[in-house]
């Protein structure tokens, strides 16, 4: 998790001398949910957390990296926290690979109660029963919007309350990403950067540094009285090429008319 544990471990009995469950699980408390618990509540039933391949720490820690990157003020990336996902009925207490929140100022380690605008489960060598058990909790709790990355696939299914499920593959589209994640101006993340590092920093690093300097360029376009077309304006705000940033921030300071620099950008 992220922070130092808040919340000692305590004695709730070996599990193998529990009763079962009406689903045929032992059952459980709150109490079972602790800092390095190997288990999840789920409707008064315990629940193993399946540890994946090393892939699966991967991909989740490269997606928290992202989301921290791109979170804007008030929002909060966690992995792996405890979640209450209680009923008037019954107890249960999952734990998703990565969340995004906007009602925490700090991340927690003790159980999480609210709605995330964000949460990412990972498949690596979980069963579709025990991620779809999960899923179905959330979405029964009203939570916003649940990424299921497929590992082997190399596959991002979106799961929206009352809109079905999308599959966004390497090949295809990039993931739209919600609101509260695009303070740099990222709208949507390709597929490949879930699961290539390489891919990934250039979404991190070079995407930040790409907006400072295409900023730049605007801020000394500006102080210098010029007015710029749009498709100009675009073309420089959504480009991410460190060079060709560099070298209209250079033209921008120096080009005798606002003429001459667009003619500038339009050759590169």
């Amino acid at each position: 998790m992220d922070a130092p544990p808040t919340r000692k471990p305590r004695d709730t009995g070996p599990h193998e001398l529990r009763d079962f469950g009406p689903t045929g699980h032992r059952l459980g408390t709150p109490d079972d949910c602790y800092d390095g618990s190997p288990w999840e509540l789920h409707r008064g039933e315990l629940r193993e957390q399946i540890r994946a391949k090393d892939t699966h720490g991967i991909v989740m820690a490269l997606l928290a990296a992202l989301f921290r990157t791109h979170a804007r003020l008030g929002i909060t990336v966690m992995a792996d926290v405890y979640c209450d996902l209680s009923d008037a009925t019954s107890k249960s207490i999952r734990a998703p690979d990565v969340m995004v929140v906007r009602d925490l100022l700090t991340p927690k380690n003790d159980i999480y109660s609210g709605t995330p605008v964000l949460a990412v489960e990972i498949r690596g060598t979980q069963s579709k029963p025990y991620l779809r058990e999960k899923v179905e909790l959330y979405l029964e709790h009203g939570w916003l919007c649940t990424w299921i990355v497929h590992v082997e696939r190399e596959e991002v299914e979106v799961i929206v309350p009352g809109a079905g499920s999308v599959v966004y593959t390497v090949s295809g589209a990039p993931v739209p990403l919600p609101e509260d994640l695009n303070v740099h101006g990222l709208t949507a993340l390709p597929v490949a950067a879930f699961f290539q590092a390489s891919e990934a920093r250039r979404y991190n690093d070079d995407w930040v540094a790409g907006r400072s300097a295409a900023q730049s360029v605007m801020t000394v376009l500006v102080a210098r009285g010029f007015e710029i077309n749009k498709p100009t304006q675009d073309r420089i705000l959504e480009s991410r090429d460190l060079t060709d940033l560099q070298r209209w921030l250079a033209m921008a300071a120096t080009a005798p008319s606002i003429e001459a620099f667009v003619s500038g950008v339009g050759q590169g």
